[in-house]
């Protein structure tokens, strides 16, 4: 059970300044579970975001842009820990809820100062500048604190002076055609879950929050009498303090739980490419429009210097280094494919064609999925009488009875995959609309 909600207000001053303002809150009420545990939490949030923007034209193809505010932002939240144990009714299913094994209460904050400008030159040049400062507080209290135990009853983590830069150059030309270069610096600080450790009442400390910088050029337009438009990116991230999760084992084919450590660096390096071309279209002809499409991703996702401490079974203290591998749950190809057709008498329709490639699924590059390959189609027919807008349509997915997964979970072996159906599965419906 959740709940969101949220009041704005907006004011414009002159022609060059107006401000929007927002106070919000939203609560849930959430459980998961684990081969190791069950965690209760009742998270709530509430917050304002304020936000100035300006508008000055400063001569003949000049013109300067821009928007200045803060957003803070707290959550407090109780985190229960229960242990599974064996259901005394069925001993040989499913385990149930036993007893407390930790009881958290946290509270986090969030403030952030930020600004972005955009200044338009002559001949269709384009600057963005923008930056942003962040800071952050966690305090955790330990409501199953023991006095002769080494555990600290209070837990605070601050993370300040986060600036986060952006800036970027765009270049347009002859209307159809742009290219963009541009760099930005963001960090992602540990939230309280990373802290908490539910399942085994220990708290996680130590944590720095990872800093990720990334360069990006890149083109999109249209092309052909904006027959074909298209979308080019290549970029670069690298990530420092990179979060990994060490996995604790319960035996040799479950894991009691898992817990957040900084591993190191990641090398990311890509490119995306979509394209879709009109091939045919015709106001008269029974087809009205025949639109092939693709977008390909390629991603060298690889571990740099990743080092990060664990325990073995036996307590001992052991360095696990991945440097070099290729990053966990990363294909190294995706690719997706097809056309899409309207006709004028109403039919519609398309044919999806989609590949992914083999990826490891651990960190150590041992255990890898396999690539697959699914092929979908739907067919469709709209139409509009008096007021009334009506569609109905029939679709099949993996019409080549393909075995693959939804989710792959990196901790829990042999059984890792979440299977999707290996058989053709068929859907239809129809929905009708009146127009007041």
């Amino acid at each position: 059970m959740s709940f969101r909600a949220g009041l704005s207000h907006s004011y414009v001053f002159s022609d060059w300044l107006s401000n929007t303002s927002t106070i919000f809150g939203s609560g849930a009420n959430t459980n998961s579970s684990s081969a190791g545990g069950w965690t209760d939490k009742d998270p709530t949030n509430y917050g304002l975001r304020t936000s100035f923007d300006f508008n000055f034209n400063l001569g003949d193809n000049l013109r300067l842009t821009g928007t200045a505010g803060a957003e803070l932002q707290e959550q407090r939240a109780a985190i229960i820990g229960f242990r599974m144990v064996e259901n005394p009714a069925d001993p040989a299913g499913y385990n149930v809820i036993g007893n407390i094994r930790s009881n958290q209460y946290a509270r986090s904050g969030t403030s952030t100062l930020f600004t972005e400008w955009e200044l338009y030159l002559p001949a269709d040049f384009t600057v963005t500048a923008g930056l942003g400062l962040s800071n952050m507080a966690i305090d955790l209290e330990d409501r199953l604190y023991d006095p002769e135990s080494d555990r600290a009853r209070n837990v605070s983590a601050d993370y300040t002076d986060l600036y986060s830069p952006h800036v970027a150059i765009n270049k347009i030309f002859n209307d159809n055609i742009s290219v963009y270069a541009s760099y930005s610096k963001a960090y992602n600080a540990p939230v309280s879950g990373n802290i908490v450790l539910s399942t085994s009442g220990q708290l996680n400390t130590g944590l720095v929050p990872e800093v990720g910088n990334q360069f990006e050029v890149g083109s999109k337009g249209n092309l052909f009498a904006n027959k074909l438009h298209y979308q080019l990116a290549v970029f670069n991230a690298i990530f420092k303090n990179k979060f990994t999760s060490v996995a604790v084992p319960l035996d040799q084919n479950t894991t009691a739980y898992t817990y957040i450590a900084n591993g190191g660096k990641q090398n990311h390096k890509g490119v995306e490419l979509l394209a879709k071309y009109t091939a045919y279209e015709s106001a008269a002809g029974f087809f009205s429009t025949v639109s092939p499409f693709a977008n390909v991703t390629y991603s060298h996702f690889r571990y740099e210097d990743y080092q990060y401490e664990s325990l073995d079974d036996d307590g001992n203290s052991i360095l696990v280094d991945y440097s070099g591998n290729d990053v966990a749950g990363v294909a190294p190809w995706v690719v997706n494919a097809g056309v899409d057709f309207t006709t004028n008498p109403g039919l519609y329709g398309n044919v999806n064609y989609s590949f992914r490639d083999a990826m490891p699924f651990t960190s150590d590059g041992v255990n890898r999925t396999h690539a697959y390959q699914l092929l979908n189609a739907k067919l469709g027919y709209r139409t509009s009488f008096d007021r009334f807008d009506l569609d109905v349509f029939a679709g099949a997915d993996n019409l080549t009875g393909t075995q693959y997964y939804y989710m792959v979970f990196l901790n829990q072996l042999p059984d890792a995959y979440l299977p999707a159906p290996y058989e053709v599965q068929y859907y239809a419906g129809a929905s009708l609309k009146y127009n007041f």
